[in-house]
């Protein structure tokens, strides 16, 4: 079984902790479903199937981006509020 990636545990938890401001009716319980329904969407981040090196280091560099773009979120949010 494998686990998260350490970069996506960071995003969720970067993403949890600017949250805590976020101005909505479910406060954070709202940013916590939302960054994980994010999180699961197989659209945000497509990884190629199989084991070879190549892909695996294809893959790295697609979660690397897909982080990006999450941490990019984070920031706008946290400075939005």
């Amino acid at each position: 079984m494998q686990g998260i990636h350490p970069l996506v545990r960071d995003l969720y938890k970067r993403a949890v902790i600017v949250g805590k401001d976020y101005p909505h009716p479910e406060g954070l319980e709202y940013v916590r479903r939302k960054w994980k329904e994010a999180l699961r969407d197989p659209e945000n981040c497509q990884l190629i199937e199989g084991t070879s090196p190549d892909i695996a280091g294809e893959n790295e560099r697609i979660l690397r981006k897909a982080v990006g773009r999450g941490r990019y979120v984070s920031k706008m949010v946290q400075f939005e509020y």
